[in-house]
């Protein structure tokens, strides 16, 4: 695939990106300014990025749908962002809901009322949308996974149907008829029908810390946030390495560089994968992703000459 780097929207910004990413039918990408707050806009034609204000701390999961009529961003807020010069946390609620593009009005999901979340914060992540059923990963909280209906809250996975509850729940992708959760602090991909049921879960020596999934075909996309692009074929039990692992061991302080007791930027280079976070599929073929790194990289990869 040909590597290209988006236009940053905040070009040297010193702000840790922690995106999500989302890109539309006609190719306009989606996905966080790295000082939160607002959603970056660019068109397919390219040229700097647009801005959309949200009332939001941290934009961590993004989804485009255009199912109803309307085109909204599904939005996932965990309610901490690491800010600079130390990087240190900000916290507030965490939230998720929909932004409707057209009005720019911002409408967040009921948080559930369970009693997990007495003890632990709400803390969103990823949000996938099934036919009728909104799924929302609480990913960096409670480690659950929620269910909802038009009429509100439906049901919560812990994952111990599996036979090992989840471990920070990051990313969630619906495939067919079922749900795929990253469970990340568990290395592995677990697969449920859309009414909660388990199905079953897959694990591979090069699946290290699955973060965000899209869907291109029958496949998923994976981005692993030790610095891989995976395709994983769960009907075949196949995955193979669209970016490879980089080779050697993760510089002091990553994602970021540790230099002389500061924090800094790491250098980046094309066709290697630091940290890897949110991803998207373009109707093109073209995959999309984000780096969790100070200051964030957007990328996008197009399929090659005689790439299918």
């Amino acid at each position: 695939m040909t590597w290209h780097t988006l236009a940053p929207g905040t070009p040297g910004s010193p702000e840790w990106s922690h995106s999500g990413i989302a890109v539309d039918q006609a190719g306009t990408v989606y996905w966080a300014d790295p000082a939160g707050g607002a959603i970056l806009v660019q068109p397919s034609a390219g040229g700097p990025p647009s801005r959309i204000e949200v009332p939001l701390l941290e934009i961590h999961g993004i989804t485009y749908d255009h199912r109803d009529g309307r085109e909204v961003l599904w939005l996932a807020d965990p309610g901490f962002k690491m800010r600079p010069p130390r990087y240190e946390p900000e916290a507030r609620d965490g939230s998720a809901g929909c932004l409707d593009l057209a009005t720019r009005e911002f409408r967040p999901l009921a948080q559930p009322d369970l009693p997990q979340y007495a003890e632990q914060p709400w803390r969103p992540t990823a949000v996938a949308l099934g036919a009728d059923v909104v799924v929302v990963a609480d990913g960096y909280g409670a480690s659950l996974v929620h269910f909802y209906h038009r009429s509100g809250h439906l049901r919560a996975l812990d994952g111990s149907d599996s036979g090992t509850g989840f471990r920070c729940p990051h990313g969630l992708a619906v495939l067919g008829h079922d749900l795929v959760v990253a469970d990340r602090g568990n290395h592995r991909l677990v697969l449920f029908r859309l009414d909660g049921a388990y199905l079953r879960s897959f694990t591979h020596p090069r699946l290290r810390s699955p973060t965000g999934l899209a869907v291109q075909g029958n496949t998923l996309v994976v981005t692993d946030l030790d610095g891989a692009l995976l395709a994983v074929d769960l009907a075949g039990d196949r995955l193979e390495e669209i970016v490879p692992f980089p080779a050697g061991r993760k510089q002091p302080g990553w994602p970021n560089l540790e230099r002389e007791g500061v924090t800094v930027r790491p250098g980046l280079t094309a066709g290697t994968l630091n940290s890897p976070h949110g991803v998207a599929v373009g109707a093109d073929g073209s995959i999309y992703l984000t780096e969790w790194v100070i200051g964030g990289r957007e990328i996008r990869l197009t399929p090659s000459v005689g790439e299918g």
